[in-house]
């Protein structure tokens, strides 16, 4: 995919506020979506929570949307696409490293938030080459987040404290939070919101574990439990969660497909999610520079 144009533009700029406009009134026609539970809902909640707390620490650019004209393999014609980022830290207009946040109870989330960290920087490096990239997961469960170490072998984890050096830390950094570390960005009816989040966090992490024991013992004890188990959440996709309700059209707009989590405020306030009509994986093998 060729890239001839990229820029940084605010939320709020009337070229992506237009095309939102038009995805949700053309996804709209859809038809109503089932409730997506409440892991869903708090996750918008914790991004903007997130992004507080980052906010207290680093500085961030008010411009986080992706604005950029690619011609997408096999086209003839270039495209004007969006994608709008979690956070972009940066000073004087320059994006330094862009940030992906995810509220998740599995590991998958990791690989997804990297995919999309991947190739938020493949564009940004048209214009800005150097950028880097930031995770960071919030565990939407009380056991915790079981990373996958061994795929993670080019990614500094690191802790909270890290970040007061960004100049030390890799081009990629995960960083793992645990919700009370934002509580002093929340309030009680949004820390409600999240408890509840946690309760189906617990639950597809339950649900998890009763199918590995399933599969380890299919003949066993584990088989009536992990049945029951897996039943209590059946949206559970590749360590996320799918999205019920029918699937919608591809669209001209970059998009996150991830855990469930809206892909902007517009997004969100239509009740829908974008779909990701570039690819999931964000290497740099995608863009070339014309």
């Amino acid at each position: 995919m060729k890239v001839r144009r990229v820029a940084l533009v605010r939320v709020d700029d009337p070229a992506y506020v237009e095309e939102m406009s038009r995805q949700a009134a053309a996804h709209r026609r859809l038809g109503p979506r089932q409730d997506p539970g409440d892991l869903y809902r708090a996750s918008a909640v914790v991004e903007t929570a997130v992004r507080a707390w980052l906010a207290a620490r680093l500085p961030l650019l008010e411009e986080r949307v992706i604005d950029a004209d690619v011609l997408p393999d096999g086209e003839r014609a270039y495209v004007r696409r969006f994608q709008e980022l979690d956070a972009v830290i940066g000073t004087d207009g320059r994006p330094e490293r862009v940030v992906e946040m995810k509220f998740s109870a599995s590991g998958g989330a990791v690989r997804r938030g990297l995919s999309q960290l991947g190739r938020a920087r493949g564009l940004l490096r048209h214009e800005w080459p150097g950028v880097a990239g930031l995770l960071i997961l919030v565990e939407a469960n009380r056991t915790g987040v079981e990373l996958d170490l061994e795929r993670l072998r080019d990614v500094e984890v690191v802790e909270a404290a890290a970040l007061e050096r960004p100049a030390s830390l890799a081009p990629t950094a995960l960083v793992v939070l645990h919700v009370d570390a934002l509580t002093a960005h929340l309030d009680h009816v949004t820390r409600a919101l999240i408890e509840r989040g946690h309760d189906e966090g617990d639950a597809l992490t339950a649900a998890r574990l009763a199918r590995a024991a399933l599969a380890a013992d299919p003949e066993g004890d584990a088989a009536t439990d992990g049945a029951a188990a897996t039943g209590a959440r059946s949206h559970e996709v590749d360590g996320g969660l799918d999205e019920p309700g029918q699937e919608p059209s591809r669209s001209a707009t970059f998009a996150d497909a991830d855990d469930g989590e809206p892909d902007s405020p517009f997004a969100a306030l239509a009740g829908l999610r974008l779909d990701d009509s570039v690819g999931a994986e964000g290497d740099d093998r995608h863009t070339q520079a014309r």
